[in-house]
């Protein structure tokens, strides 16, 4: 599996060098919905579901598209054994970091099988690469815009908020989906992009789960309180633990610490209690900031001591620890707080 962070070819850094005057791509889809005053643009509460009628779609994987700013955006869906399209489902969206695709974020975070035994439909999507948005340059570069990383996403200010608004709403249609329930999480370049729809979107996503990506959103104001479970690995040597400006070489920008990063979303949501160790085995810890506003909108870092650049509990990617298993701890987590 390829899964690094960032290999960027000669051809591709040139490109990088006459992207960085290019326009933002552009996107004409509106949201129906009212926002409400104070929140980012497109930020709209769905409204509540109590059931579906008329849905065909039935267990299984699917590649599914949507068109969004220009492109034909695509995502991979696994709905779970035992859904009834009836029935408000959880939704998980998981972003892959860059260089990488949906099917090996799927195996990188085995999602689809925990989907199958918690009953959560589990969503994979893909990120932008070169060739798709300049006509050129290496295709092994896709990624997501997540403010400070990272790519030709980032760098040609690819509007991959609105693709998820674009994404959601053509979910909508496909599979009964709970819209209290819609969460998200990312590896590397995903993890920051997990943070900008917390920033953009937490009326829309009800809680995230980073995994060795920062908070790269410079203004960054959720509307809400919103829930962050943030995992990192203290010997990670791409996205630095305690931050850092190495992804200036491919247009990226300075990024903060993973500590830095939760006690931001600590002070969003009001946590003015004591932090609270709230796992620990092995060389893996995680803490919690607590009083929060709603409680149940802790700001959590699990620290993996001597952690490379992995997905914790998936060892055979960059020796991911087998003391923690991210996947499991996040279900666990996001199950626990849906959008108020």
């Amino acid at each position: 599996m390829r899964l690094r962070f960032f290999a960027l070819a000669a051809s591709s850094l040139l490109l990088t060098a006459t992207a960085c005057g290019s326009s933002s791509t552009t996107d004409d889809d509106t949201d129906a919905g009212t926002e409400l005053p104070g929140t980012p643009p497109g930020d709209v509460a769905p409204a509540d579901r109590a059931a579906c009628s008329g849905l065909t779609v039935t267990p299984g994987t699917y590649d599914w598209t949507v068109e969004h700013g220009g492109h034909t955006r695509a995502f991979r869906v696994h709905v779970p054994s035992g859904y009834d399209a009836t029935k408000p489902t959880p939704v998980v969206l998981s972003f892959h970091g860059f260089g990488s695709t949906e099917q090996e974020q799927e195996q990188l975070t085995g999602f689809s099988a925990l989907a199958d035994a918690e009953g959560f439909i589990a969503v994979y999507p893909r990120g932008l690469n070169f060739p798709e948005i300049y006509g050129r340059g290496e295709a092994d570069t896709r990624g997501w815009n997540g403010e400070a990383c990272c790519g030709p996403a980032q760098i040609a200010g690819v509007d991959d908020v609105g693709f998820v608004d674009a994404l959601l709403a053509d979910l909508d249609t496909r599979v009964c989906t709970d819209p209290r329930r819609v969460f998200a999480n990312g590896f590397s370049n995903g993890g920051f992009f997990s943070y900008r729809l917390a920033c953009e979107r937490a009326q829309r996503i009800a809680a995230i789960a980073p995994v060795a990506g920062m908070d790269g959103v410079p203004d960054c104001r959720p509307s809400r309180p919103i829930p962050v479970l943030h995992f990192h690995g203290t010997a990670d040597e791409s996205i630095y633990y305690d931050g850092g400006e190495n992804l200036t070489v491919v247009g990226g920008k300075p990024y903060p610490s993973a500590v830095e990063s939760v006690r931001r979303f600590a002070a969003f949501n009001g946590c003015t209690g004591p932090q609270q160790q709230t796992y620990q085995q092995g060389n893996s810890t995680c803490v919690a900031y607590t009083g929060c506003q709603p409680e149940s909108a802790t700001a959590s870092l699990c620290t993996v001591t001597g952690g490379k650049h992995a997905w914790p509990g998936q060892p055979f990617y960059n020796d991911g620890t087998p003391d923690l298993n991210a996947s499991l701890e996040m279900w666990r987590f996001f199950q626990a707080r849906p959008r108020p």
